[in-house]
């Protein structure tokens, strides 16, 4: 049930939604760069093929953490 609170409140908030789209948008540029590094063979490739892994996964565990946080919150309150 928290977890639908925390939900309806990240949509809601206009800076959610546009560092969401700030997220996509980075790592559609992050595989498009993987791509192009990969066809040109730079040596740029494998630090794009990593932060192509880690940047999604990075993204990830920001947002566990901050519903992990946010139900923490909730039950506390909900304890008083």
């Amino acid at each position: 049930m928290s977890e639908d609170k925390y939900i309806k409140k990240v949509s809601s908030n206009k800076f959610f939604r546009i560092m969401a789209w700030v997220a996509i948008v980075l790592i559609i540029g992050l595989i498009i760069a993987t791509f192009v590094t990969g066809i040109t063979g730079s040596k740029y490739f494998m630090g794009f093929l990593v932060l192509s892994i880690i940047v999604p996964v990075f993204i990830y565990v920001v947002l566990w953490i901050g519903r992990v946080l946010f139900n923490a919150s909730n039950s506390s309150e909900e304890e008083k």
